[in-house]
Parts: structure tokens; sequence; C-alpha cells
């Protein structure tokens, strides 16, 4: 899955040079972007448990700034809660999670048109579990793909798909938003 995805990135950054749009190619611009997020779940082993992960619900904001060539630098957090299925020694028990996460993530944006682009990001995320009174903290790589659609000069609608190297029951996420370009 990483293959394919640095595959598709750089096949999308080499193409960049001939589509080149103007809404896209401003540098030197902070903005940011408040998101709904849905995670996907997953299922792990943990010690002696299987925790069974559902889809779960939460929000995101990232804060970034636009660098020459396409390229962005973006500091992000998100917050999610999702129900949890532990199963262990013959025992079943229904348990929340919570999460919290923090990422340094470098992005790229293919202009396709005026008023789309294709991005991919590759980053370095940190991961707070908190469930059942347990707290648990892991880090991974964190990397995704999605659709910017450029409303005016200052909005754009995002939609991210991304997951991470971190083994959590919360899985991948896909997030829909709101960019704003100060």
């Amino acid at each position: 899955m990483i293959k394919n995805i640095a595959l598709a990135t750089l096949l999308l950054s080499t193409g960049s040079s001939v589509l080149q749009a103007e809404e896209h190619k401003n540098s030197n611009e902070f903005y940011v972007v408040a998101k709904a997020l849905y995670t996907i779940g997953k299922t792990i082993p943990e010690g002696v448990s299987i925790l069974k992960g559902k889809s779960g619900k939460g929000m995101g904001i990232d804060i970034g700034y636009t660098l020459p060539y396409n390229f962005a630098l973006e500091l992000d957090t998100s917050y999610s809660k999702n129900d949890i299925t532990e199963y262990s020694d013959g025992e079943v028990r229904a348990l929340t999670a919570k999460y919290w996460t923090y990422a340094v993530d470098v992005t790229y944006t293919l202009p396709v048109t005026h008023s789309l682009a294709l991005m991919g990001k590759a980053g370095y995320e940190f991961e707070h579990e908190k469930l059942d009174g347990r707290t648990k903290k892991d880090n991974g790589m964190v990397y995704g793909a999605g659709v910017e659609y450029h409303i005016n000069e200052h909005y754009e609608g995002i939609v991210e798909y991304e997951d991470s190297t971190i083994d959590s029951a919360r899985g991948s996420s896909v997030y829909a938003g709101i960019k704003y370009i100060f």
C-alpha cells in the first residue's frame, strides 16, 4: 500500500509542470482546514485480547503554509471516538476509545483543472489512545491522498483518505472539510 501511494505521488509530481492552474500556483500563503472525520476501525491483537474497532466520528484541524512548486507544510491534529469490542478469555466487552493525533506533514497538490486538484501527503504522526482507563501512546508514518475543489480566492472544499503505520483499533480515516486561505 505504501509503495503504491509513493508511486502515485511520484507520478503526480512528474506531471505537475504540464498541468498548472493559476489558483494553485501561489506560495507563501497560510491556510487552515477544519474537517469532520470518519474512522473505519480495525481489528488488532492487544496482549491476550482482540480489539475490534468499529467506525467512529470526530474532527480535525490542519494549519498549513504553501511552499513553491505546489508543496505545503502542515501541522495537524484530530480527535475521534470509536466503539470497541474487546474479546478476552471468552468474555466480550463493549468499550469506547478516544483518540488524539498530532502530525507534521508535507503535501503535494497537483492541479488538474482551474478548480480541481489532487493532493498527496506524507508525514509523521503521534497518537494517544484512551481505552477503559488505559492510555497508550504510539507514533509512526502517516500518508494519504485527496481531492481539493477551488471555490473562490479564499475557500476550497477538501476530501481526504488517511492511514498510518500505527497499529490501533482506530483504523484509517476519511475527512471532509473546508480550507480557508489567508
